[in-house]
């Protein structure tokens, strides 16, 4: 299901739909962002849950009014530049940022790829975990043989599915709650809050 089938549909999807996807995916990355922030000092973790709660309160709530613009824009200076520190956390956390700028991006200038980019960038937080782990670098057949790589190929085509049906905002707010994946991340890290 996964490859050029998957994302054939994910472009098909209406453009709500794939800001939900994107945002999706930007709130099962939160986890890694704020661990990155409690571990090096930059950043805001705060912020971050901000912007994505005022996303998804412009997805479900009717009326609502909020300046993505703007919080975007505020947010940049928080995004970590990975060669800029010596931690690996870096990497996980820009992704992170990269998910919520596809999510902001697919309702302020809409391209049409946001999903598509947000999508990659998820898998490729998996990959280069597993290759961190691993300490070295790996095929592609191998990355895709591995659980982890694995785990978030169906977690992405679940949310495919829970994305695509009528706009809703009770459905809406089930995939904020199926992609929190109770506070874990797409590479198994767990916020104490």
């Amino acid at each position: 299901m996964f490859g050029d089938k998957f994302y054939k549909r994910l472009a098909e999807l209406q453009p709500w739909q794939q800001t939900v996807y994107t945002l999706a995916l930007a709130e099962r990355m939160y986890p890694n962002y704020a661990l990155f922030t409690q571990a090096s000092g930059f950043g805001d973790a705060k912020a971050f849950r901000n912007a994505l709660d005022q996303m998804w309160n412009y997805l479900t709530v009717k009326g609502s009014r909020v300046n993505l613009g703007a919080i975007l824009e505020a947010f940049e200076v928080y995004i970590p530049e990975p060669s800029k520190f010596e931690s690996y956390g870096a990497y996980p956390a820009l992704d992170a940022c990269v998910a919520l700028g596809c999510a902001y991006n697919s309702v302020i200038c809409r391209v049409g790829e946001e999903a598509e980019d947000a999508s990659h960038a998820s898998v490729g937080t998996v990959a280069g975990f597993i290759e961190m782990l691993e300490e070295r670098d790996m095929t592609e057949e191998e990355l895709y043989e591995h659980e982890y790589i694995e785990a978030e190929l169906e977690f992405q085509v679940e949310l495919l599915k829970r994305v695509a049906h009528e706009r809703d905002s009770d459905r809406i707010l089930a995939i904020r709650v199926f992609a929190a994946q109770d506070g874990v991340s797409n590479i198994g890290i767990s916020l104490e809050e």
